[in-house]
């Protein structure tokens, strides 16, 4: 029983000792055949270290060898670059004395030059921001602008001071800007059109003010260099007065100056970007284009209904001044009545008359009562309009309070515009409706003036 589990002991350390490894890492198995083999698997690993574990041994020696000489070499780089960060320290530390120093220096020696720089560079910034805004800039080029920069810089520096020539050129270029403010010129430059195209046009330039062209207004692009066309004009009571300094030799001529702002203009940009009544109209949104079609239509029909109750009352009154009856007028068919049935009664004579007005009362009366719907209906529809706007500003504040008031214009934009509308449409309309219903009312009385007439007349024949 001992030979046994001595048997299986051995067995089992043969078999742990057995176990090797490839090349790839991975792990081969040697089993014995019998116990002779197992006894020689077991002989051979006494020896644990293999040609393998040697070789490993030995490149891990190598390795910590060569690490441990990478760090004594990092440190030693440490050293030198703490060593050379102290040093270029004391030299910075030294510099910034000796720079104290040459201020001091600097400043003692210059005395009252500081003051000549200040005022050179304020003076040449100030004139540059100016003159690169300036409506002029087009005519006298960027050289100016360039010079100004140049001259701005050198100031700033503080360590040299101007040329004469600098100064002489500085003192001409203000003194040109103030010429130009009160001087009318015309001249012959590139203008950028609204469609992008640049074309060699004559302008006038007023001051700098405006800049004009035949029939238009101009404004000076700084980013290109030249004038550009508006993308809207004035009223045309503004434009036509270009075409006449465009064209004029002689002064005075009336011209539209707009001399706001820095540069002058800013009260034409403003004017220019606001909307036109068209475009405020459309502000209205659907109630706004509903009142609009109401109305042309409105108007359409007391075109039509004034042009038909002119030429009935024509008729008529031609038929009141004629002794021969006509049947292409009203009156002339109701009397004809009468000429017709000589032998009826008064009392049945007017009964067909009356008939006979019936029939006629639509013509003459006809479409106007829609005026009259249109006159009172208009306001309401504004009145439609409007709160559909406020219900749009409470949206907008109830979303985005009212820290900004442009989230809330466009809502109150619709509240107006189509009050406005309704009271456009409504206004003229309610005369429109008066005027055709007067004259409607004049036609029939008319008419039963003179039908009443003949019949009085005929029943005092028969008495």
């Amino acid at each position: 029983m001992r030979k046994l589990k001595l048997f299986i002991l051995i067995l089992s350390l043969g078999l742990i000792s057995s176990t090797s490894f490839s090349e790839d890492g991975e792990e081969e198995a040697v089993q014995p055949s019998n116990p002779q083999e197992l006894l020689e698997i077991v002989k051979q690993g006494q020896f644990a270290d293999t040609q393998q574990q040697r070789d490993r041994e030995a490149q891990f020696r190598n390795e910590k060898n060569r690490q441990a000489k990478l760090l004594s070499d990092a440190k030693d780089e440490r050293a030198r670059l703490e060593r050379e960060a102290a040093r270029l320290e004391q030299k910075f530390e030294a510099n910034e004395a000796l720079l104290v120093v040459a201020e001091e220096q600097l400043r003692e020696r210059l005395g009252s030059l500081n003051e000549i720089f200040g005022h050179l560079a304020g003076n040449t910034t100030e004139a540059r921001n100016i003159m690169e805004q300036s409506i002029t800039a087009a005519q006298f080029g960027k050289d100016r602008e360039e010079f100004m920069t140049a001259l701005g810089s050198k100031m700033n520096e503080g360590i040299k001071l101007a040329s004469i020539e600098e100064l002489e050129t500085l003192w001409y270029e203000l003194q040109r800007e103030i010429n130009a403010s009160g001087e009318v010129v015309k001249f012959n430059t590139e203008v950028i059109t609204t469609d992008g195209n640049v074309e060699n046009r004559d302008v006038v330039r007023v001051g700098n003010f405006n800049v004009v062209s035949d029939g238009q207004y101009l404004t000076y692009s700084p980013s290109r260099g030249t004038y550009s066309e508006l993308p809207s004009q004035p009223a045309g009571r503004y434009t036509s007065q270009t075409s006449d300094i465009l064209d004029g030799d002689t002064f005075p001529v009336q011209f539209a100056v707009d001399p706001t702002g820095p540069q002058g203009g800013s009260l034409l940009a403003s004017l220019i970007s606001m909307p036109s009544t068209w475009g405020k109209m459309q502000e209205g949104g659907p109630v706004g284009y509903m009142l609009m079609a109401i109305g042309v239509l409105a108007t359409l029909l007391f075109i039509w209904r004034f042009y038909e109750l002119w030429n009935i009352r024509g008729g008529v009154i031609a038929q009141s001044a004629s002794s021969t009856l006509s049947n292409d007028n009203a009156l002339g068919r109701i009397l004809k009545i009468a000429e017709d049935d000589k032998e009826a009664d008064t009392e049945t004579l007017e009964l067909k008359m009356a008939e006979q007005i019936l029939k006629e009362r639509p013509t003459v009366e006809g479409l106007n009562w829609v005026l009259k719907i249109v006159s009172v209906v208009a306001p309401l529809m504004g009145l439609f309009g409007t709160i559909i706007g406020m219900i749009e500003t409470f949206t907008m504040i109830t979303l985005f309070g009212t820290g900004d008031p442009k989230t809330m214009a466009s809502g109150i934009s619709t509240a107006l515009v189509t009050t406005w509308l309704g009271l456009m449409v409504a206004i003229p309309t309610t005369f429109m409706y008066a005027t055709v219903n007067n004259i409607s009312r004049g036609i029939l009385g008319t008419i039963e003036e003179s039908s009443t007439g003949m019949a009085a007349k005929r029943s005092e024949g028969t008495s």
